[in-house]
């Protein structure tokens, strides 16, 4: 205990803590997507189907009803640890005491502003590069992101940098990013909580639609830029990666 015997709440580490919570809940809610798409045919069974479809229908039910509870109570006691940290902030501004910043907070911090704000600031000509991984890497190196930053020329595409990134927290940890959402996606507005402001965004259509992989910096406008505004726009379906940046960094361009 310390010497005063005060109030100790950290705002930042409390939202360290709901970070990580609002990162398990989007997992969830990927889960839950996918567990209502698996579905028993009946015919799949010869006779027994029916029967045995109807009762995996009925525990599917329960499982995904069951699930959406509980994603739905760490959403509110994430909501609460949310509003206890604006509080004790708050309260420690009137007091005129410092604010103590942990060095391990992760989303809602001042580097994924500035990641933004940087790469919608990088439009010189406005016509985006949404193919340029070394672009994206880029900007986050010169915002002190990641313990190890990379060269993009390593990857032959964006296709490839998401196979190497997707689901490898070491990778992650690497670049300074943590994956929050990894579905299929028919617009970004359908990203569950939606993007960011500082996320990086990776864009991959499904093969029969044609179109190339794409990836771009979140600006908080709904926007990605990469080199300038990128056409976001999803024709058809796509696979929709989104990292969130999960270190402070210097907080400045070097």
């Amino acid at each position: 205990m310390g010497d005063t015997g005060g109030d100790r709440t950290r705002p930042e580490a409390l939202r360290v803590g709901a970070g990580n919570v609002g990162g398990i809940i989007l997992h969830g809610v990927n889960a839950v997507a996918d567990l209502e798409r698996l579905a028993l045919a009946p015919a799949s069974l010869a006779g027994l189907g029916r029967a045995v479809a109807g009762a995996n229908g009925t525990l599917q039910g329960g499982q995904v009803t069951a699930l959406r509870s509980l994603l739905s109570l760490l959403q509110q006691v994430n909501d609460q640890v949310r509003r206890t940290a604006d509080a004790a902030q708050a309260v420690a501004g009137q007091e005129g005491s410092p604010v103590s910043t942990d060095p391990a907070t992760i989303w809602g911090t001042p580097v994924a502003a500035e990641l933004a704000a940087h790469a919608v600031a990088d439009n010189v000509d406005g016509v985006g590069d949404p193919r340029s991984v070394h672009n994206i890497l880029g900007y986050m190196r010169e915002l002190g992101l990641g313990a190890h930053p990379i060269d993009g020329a390593r990857f032959s595409g964006v296709a490839d940098f998401n196979d190497w990134l997707a689901g490898n927290a070491d990778n992650q940890a690497q670049i300074g990013v943590i994956e929050v959402y990894s579905g299929p996606a028919r617009a970004l507005g359908e990203i569950p909580g939606g993007t960011l402001g500082g996320d990086v965004v990776v864009i991959e259509p499904y093969p029969s639609f044609g179109h190339d992989a794409l990836i771009g910096i979140s600006g908080g406008d709904g926007r990605l830029y990469n080199h300038g505004r990128v056409d976001s726009a999803i024709r058809g379906v796509a696979t929709v990666s989104v990292y969130r940046p999960a270190a402070t960094g210097s907080g400045h361009p070097r």
